[in-house]
Order: structure tokens, then C-alpha cells, then sequence
């Protein structure tokens, strides 16, 4: 038995290491003292992702599942978890989503003051269910284990579907989603089948080359990016600097990955920030001129697998109702109406490019 398996009555105790465990679309996991937890980069190379802070939003899992198969009528589920942090405008809350089957069973308010906390599943079917936990896409989250019916088989869930990496900001991380499998990219993978592994990090998106390295050794079978809203607002990539890392971000992608599909998307329409030049002078008009000139650049140098996408064709003029900020604020993040309508517009993209194939129609 591994770290505190074991019985305990009626129930029997899965410890967060168990083998029959699948964490899918975690990166690394970091054993603490009390559980695992997920990250979305190597952990034991964190610091060099964010050397001037803002480590954290890597621990938080977002797009990461928990999943397993089990005839358990009950599942218990041991956690510890972080509060999110504060931000502007709407709070964000923590929350845990049960899919069952592929089907969302509960979505959960997890408690973030007590550190050995728990939420129990009831009324399974008896029968053997897939279960997966999509854990929190705004705060950290340990797991400490499981307790199930102690006669229960466990089985392990096989990694589904097409190998997805996508990189972006806290718009892709899911700021505004009604629940962790509701992101757009959630709502996109669980639709289209793809196995997702979310390198979105909230006001950490600027193309820089350990990420590049990271999706790069990832493998993926599809890679996406939205890139130019975090170089406009924090002034990090300008006209000289910003062209050239998004095609070494691209070209370093390549690198290990020859038959990959990589598809590059500007950034959206933002209501209050079309025509304002940021930090260093430039407009998201021209972020996203430079972003389409960098992919033809690419293309035109021998690479016909990679894509170029503009956002103000998936979100533009007109949808500011599906915005999670009010008017008056500056409004850039989906509401969670929104995240579900822009995953419906990507998904038609990115079939329409023969990247992905075509969705159930049931889907999103």
C-alpha cells in the first residue's frame, strides 16, 4: 500500500499516490507532507518559470483531472485547498467539478480553511463508472486521497484522445467559468475528445522561451497559443521583441514535434482597449498584425502546419454581454455564458482548419 492506503471500516483508504490514479493534463506532481499536489509546470523547476514571482498561478491545476474507474456507491474525497487570490473585479470562488461518465454529477464550493476537508460523491450506481474530478482552475488544490465502499474494484482510466497543449493567459486559465470543466478550453476538450494540458497562466503569458521549451517536451499532437494581451498590458514584449519571440516560440515548439498541427491565435476584442496604446506604444491592432506577419513569416520559411487565427474573428464587437466585468470596468475575461459560446466558435476554427475533427453534435 502506498502513502496511507489502508481500511478503515466500511471504507476502504485510496492514498493520492495509488496507481490506479490518473492525473491528466498535470505536468508534475509534488508529494507534500500531506497529499499530492498537481502543477502545470515541473515543480522542481518552478522558480526558473517565474524568477520576479507570481509562481503560484502554476500550482493552480487548471484543466487537470482526477480520474478513475470504480463500482463505489460512494466516493469520498480527501483535499486541502487555497483560497483564490483577490483580483479585479468579480471574485473568483473555489470550485471542484465531478464528471461522471462524462456527464457534470456536482459541482462543488470547496473549503479553503480547513485543511483536511472533504467532499463526498453519493448514489453511484453500483455499477463501474468512470469518475473525474476537474480540479480547481483558480486556486491550489492537494489532494490527500479517497475513501470508497470497501468492496469496490478501482481500475485505472486510459489518457483519452488527441494530445492538446495550449498556452495563453487567464482568459484561457478560465477566469469568469462557472466551474473548472467549464473553462473554454475545458468545455472545448471534453467536446472534441482531446486529452488537454493547460499552460495558461493569468497575466503570465509573454511568449518566453522556458515555456516554449516546456510545450516542446510536452509532445503534443495539437499545440495552440494566444499570445499579445499580456505583452500590451504589461509592456514586456515591444515592436522590436515581439515579432521574433513569437516565431522562436513557435520554431522551439517545432523542434520535436515535425507533424504537429500549431495553431496561433491574436488576441480578442477588448471594448476598452482597441485603439489605446499600452506600455511601449502599440495597439492590439498592431499585437495583432505582428501576430499574424510572425505566423506568415513561419509559414513562408517551410512550415505549412502552422496556423494562423485572428481573435476578433471568434470574439469581437458586439459580444460584450457575454464579458465577465461590468461596463464601466476594463472588461477582458469571458463571463461563463461566454467561455461556453467562444469554445463553440474555436472548435468550428480549429475544425474548419482540419486541425481537429468534427465535434459530437451533442457537444458544446
Amino acid at each position: 500500500m502506498s502513502m496511507r492506503e489502508g481500511n478503515t471500516g466500511t471504507m476502504t483508504r485510496i492514498a493520492p499516490d495509488d496507481s490506479r490514479l490518473s492525473y491528466h493534463g498535470a505536468v508534475s506532481l509534488q508529494h507534500t507532507d500531506d497529499g499530492i499536489a498537481p502543477w502545470r509546470v515541473p515543480h522542481e523547476d518552478s522558480r526558473l518559470f517565474f524568477p520576479k514571482g507570481g509562481l503560484g498561478r502554476a500550482a493552480m491545476p487548471s484543466g487537470v483531472r482526477v480520474a478513475f474507474s470504480t463500482d463505489s456507491r460512494h466516493v469520498t474525497c480527501r483535499y486541502r485547498a487555497t483560497p483564490p487570490p483577490e483580483v479585479i473585479g468579480p471574485q473568483e470562488t473555489a470550485r471542484l467539478d465531478v464528471v461522471v461518465d462524462g456527464e457534470l454529477r456536482q459541482r462543488v464550493l470547496l473549503d479553503t480553511e480547513d485543511p483536511e476537508a472533504e467532499l463526498t460523491v453519493s448514489g453511484l450506481s453500483g455499477q463501474m463508472s468512470t469518475i473525474e474530478l476537474w480540479l480547481p482552475h483558480f486556486n491550489q488544490f492537494v489532494l490527500r486521497g479517497f475513501d470508497m465502499d470497501k468492496s469496490a474494484r478501482i481500475e485505472q482510466v486510459p489518457v483519452p484522445g488527441t494530445r492538446w497543449v495550449h498556452y495563453g493567459s487567464s482568459i484561457s486559465q478560465g477566469r469568469g467559468a462557472a466551474g473548472p470543466s467549464e473553462t473554454w478550453t475545458s468545455v472545448l476538450a471534453r467536446t472534441a475528445h482531446l486529452d488537454l494540458t493547460s499552460m495558461a497562466m493569468g497575466a503570465g503569458c509573454h511568449a518566453q522561451p522556458i515555456f516554449a521549451s516546456l510545450a516542446r517536451d510536452l509532445l503534443p499532437e495539437l499545440f495552440t497559443a494566444c499570445l499579445g494581451i499580456n505583452p500590451y498590458y504589461f509592456g514586456s514584449l515591444n515592436e522590436q521583441t515581439y515579432q521574433s519571440s513569437v516565431i522562436g516560440f513557435v520554431r522551439t515548439v517545432r523542434e520535436s514535434n515535425p507533424d504537429t498541427p500549431i495553431v496561433v491565435m491574436s488576441t480578442v476584442y477588448l471594448p476598452e482597449r482597441e485603439d489605446d496604446p499600452g506600455p511601449v506604444g502599440m495597439t492590439l491592432k498592431e499585437y495583432r498584425a505582428e501576430t499574424e506577419e510572425a505566423v506568415a513569416r513561419v509559414r513562408d520559411h517551410g512550415d505549412p502546419l502552422v496556423h494562423y487565427l485572428d481573435g476578433l474573428s471568434l470574439w469581437g464587437p458586439g459580444d460584450e454581454r457575454l464579458m465577465l466585468e461590468p461596463e464601466g470596468m476594463d472588461r477582458i475575461h469571458f463571463n461563463s455564458e461566454g467561455h461556453r459560446v467562444f469554445a463553440r466558435r474555436m472548435l468550428d476554427a480549429l475544425v474548419g482548419m482540419g486541425v481537429v475533427k468534427q465535434a459530437d453534435e451533442d457537444g458544446c
